[in-house]
């Protein structure tokens, strides 16, 4: 993988308030991108157990609560202030189990305090108690952010889960913090027990395991008829099951998009009988993928961390499809010269090329791009977004991972300071840092035109599903 493309990848993405689900929505396709197999298709691999995003699937549960949980002072504190929504939830309505599991090593106690379940998330609260440890150990150069680290069953990457850490807080009764993790598939047994090992706490190296208890119980599944599917062009979306949790909501489907749709991404919102719309968590993972010389099928779940009310008798769903396509590579040329969009027909206009102290400056203008979908930040976001790429490096005809996965550390010069000289006439300005050895002769331009069609989704008509059993 090349970390600096990631990086650029994920700079690309926008974030005023209402385009925030876009930016979502780029993200996603950056990390598809990041994937080893041709044409970016893979059933998701886990990301860290200590990254954020969390990627969810469903099949776990904890045995039914043995004790009235609201009068235990620590977990109050724990689920008021540090633990996640679902578990919070989970928590005022009395479905988190309580636990008492302690481990101990070089004079620091790890306890597990509770665990939940609810559709596809598993949650667990822990307190560490130790005369040893200080909470300015997570200021230290080099100390995990929240204060401590840890693996799933054998620590190998591959086995790991996603997950969410909160960070340590400290109270009268010692360090305290929440994790929550999304089980990799559904292929757990009835007595599956979830191996995790603390590494460190606030900087003391260590080992605590635990093996915490987990049932499996039957969540109420909805399967939903072949009339739930909305199509607009050549992209459609079928709801095929919805899974009721007791503070989530799961939704299966079927998509489909044009055989160059590859790194097209479907979103969508929810919106319940009573005009309420549930809060998205993990929207659009992968399940499976049929892709043919006519279309791209894919398989995907969403995730919400709303429940549904017992008295919906439908949902609503608002389905969007953000375009996007590789960069277009064009070597220069004598000015003025035209790069033109592969598939969306948006097109840039050279007209000047100017290098002056060890600074590359290109002057441009955009052609058939659709002002009133689009704001600044988005044309910002492209001008800073284009790249020089060393033209030995190009691989013709290939596709977007085949190209990164050949280039070396030095194949690319990102751009910096773009600037929009003249938003009304699409007139914008790109500059590059040079090294003194450059040969403008040796480099193409490298032209993210996707991120026009990505920020300017495609809206499908909604779709009402009849929920009621």
């Amino acid at each position: 993988m090349k970390k600096d493309w990631f990086e650029e990848r994920w700079n690309s993405i926008e974030v005023p308030e209402e385009e925030l689900d876009k930016a979502i929505t780029n993200g996603i396709q950056a990390g598809k991108k990041e994937t080893s197999n041709k044409k970016h298709w893979k059933l998701p691999a886990m990301v860290s157990s200590a990254a954020a995003s969390l990627i969810l699937v469903s099949g776990l549960v904890f045995s039914p609560i043995t004790e009235v949980l609201a009068k235990v002072p620590l977990l109050n504190f724990v689920y008021d202030e540090i633990s996640f929504p679902v578990g919070s939830e989970l928590f005022n309505k009395q479905l988190v189990t309580e636990l008492n599991e302690t481990a101990t090593s070089n004079g620091v106690d790890v306890t597990i305090t509770s665990a939940y379940y609810d559709n596809t998330l598993l949650g667990i609260t822990f307190k560490v108690t130790s005369d040893q440890l200080s909470i300015e150990a997570m200021d230290r150069k080099n100390s995990p952010q929240a204060g401590y680290s840890y693996y799933l069953f054998d620590g190998d990457e591959q086995n790991q889960w996603g997950g969410s850490m909160s960070q340590l807080k400290e109270t009268e009764e010692g360090f305290v913090g929440a994790m929550e993790f999304q089980q990799r598939d559904q292929s757990i047994g009835k007595d599956f027990t979830l191996p995790i090992t603390f590494t460190s706490i606030l900087g003391k190296k260590g080992t605590w395991k635990f093996d915490i208890p987990i049932k499996q119980r039957t969540s109420e599944k909805i399967k939903i008829d072949d009339h739930a599917t909305t199509t607009k062009g050549n992209f459609s979306i079928n709801i095929n099951s919805i899974t009721k949790g007791e503070a989530t909501t799961i939704l299966n489907y079927t998509t489909t998009r044009p055989p160059n749709g590859e790194d097209d991404h479907f979103s969508i919102d929810v919106v319940d009988a009573q005009g309420n719309q549930l809060s998205k968590r993990n929207i659009g993972k992968t399940l499976s993928v049929d892709e043919t010389n006519e279309f791209i099928k894919v398989k995907e779940q969403s995730l919400f961390t709303s429940k549904l009310n017992e008295k919906d008798d439908y949902i609503v769903i608002h389905p969007k499809v953000s375009r996007d396509e590789f960069d277009t590579i064009q070597a220069f040329q004598k000015t003025p010269f035209e790069i033109e969009s592969k598939r969306f027909g948006y097109t840039m206009v050279v007209e000047n090329v100017q290098i002056n102290h060890r600074q590359l400056t290109i002057d441009y203008y955009l052609k058939n791009v659709d002002q009133e979908k689009l704001k600044k930040d988005n044309f910002l976001n492209f001008a800073n977004q284009i790249k020089l790429i060393r033209s030995e490096d190009v691989i013709a005809e290939a596709d977007g991972q085949a190209q990164y996965e050949a280039l070396k550390e030095d194949s690319l010069i990102y751009g910096n300071n773009g600037k929009i000289i003249n938003q009304g006439e699409l007139h914008l300005q790109s500059t590059f840092e040079l090294k003194s050895d450059f040969n403008l002769k040796e480099y193409s331009l490298m032209v993210p035109f996707g991120i026009f069609s990505s920020n300017a989704p495609i809206e499908l008509d909604p779709t009402k599903v009849d929920i009621s059993s």
